[in-house]
């Protein structure tokens, strides 16, 4: 009960907001793309760096479920 009231005012707070005359410079703009582009890559690296493992996951699991049928 205590979650929803929480969730509730947090979800309010973020969706009700005023005008906040704020500057963004293009540091900034460029601060963000810079972090977006190190989680793709991170992500990317990620991928690659497991494949064999990922593969393995996923064929065992595959396998498991043409055994079931």
């Amino acid at each position: 009960m205590i979650l929803k009231k929480i969730s509730l005012f947090v979800l309010s707070a973020l969706l009700i907001q005023s005008k906040a005359y704020a500057y963004l410079d293009m540091g900034t703009g460029s601060y963000i793309i810079q972090a977006v582009l190190a989680g793709v890559f991170t992500g990317i690296y990620f991928i690659k760096a497991y494949w064999l493992k990922l593969k393995m996951l996923f064929s065992s699991l595959t396998k498991k479920k043409d055994k079931i049928e």
